[in-house]
């Protein structure tokens, strides 16, 4: 009977040590999967402020009025207040060239390192409807002096 007794605190004995070992790995997992979440979280805000900024950049650049212009350094780190988790300071910079308008963000803490480049394109639409409009005149009087020819 004592025999018995002796083996179930055994038992209790290995389950207890094996818990000691097992406990710290799954929470070691669990702090790894948080960090993972906090560090894509911050990531994808990172990634959505800049395209963000690149494209009112692009549509500022655009117009014709010089006098609204915003700053685009400062327009970012509005899209990116108190939003962010794991990050905690931002440096970025802004360059406009005739085409594109660059936003070149970078994020660290302590190893862990964020850059990231977002690109705009300065398009001219109203430039290529005028030319298309032009071009559609052009084809329209030659297609009427073929028709006259052959008539």
């Amino acid at each position: 009977m004592e025999n018995k007794e002796s083996d179930k605190k055994g038992f209790q004995g290995v389950i207890t040590v094996e818990m000691s070992y097992l406990i710290p790995i799954v929470l070691l997992i669990f702090l790894f999967v948080i960090y993972t979440i906090f560090y894509y979280h911050d990531k994808n805000i990172l990634i959505g402020a800049a395209s963000e900024t690149a494209v009112t950049g692009a549509q500022m650049e655009r117009r014709p009025d010089k006098k609204s212009q915003v700053d685009m350094e400062e327009f970012y780190q509005q899209r990116i207040g108190g939003k962010l988790i794991f990050f905690s300071g931002t440096q970025v910079s802004v360059n406009i060239s005739k085409k594109w308008v660059e936003i070149e963000a970078f994020a660290s803490r302590r190893k862990m390192q964020i850059h990231i480049i977002q690109r705009a394109a300065i398009t001219e639409p109203e430039k290529a409807i005028r030319r298309k409009r032009i071009l559609d005149k052009i084809t329209e009087t030659d297609n009427d002096d073929s028709r006259n020819e052959l008539e």
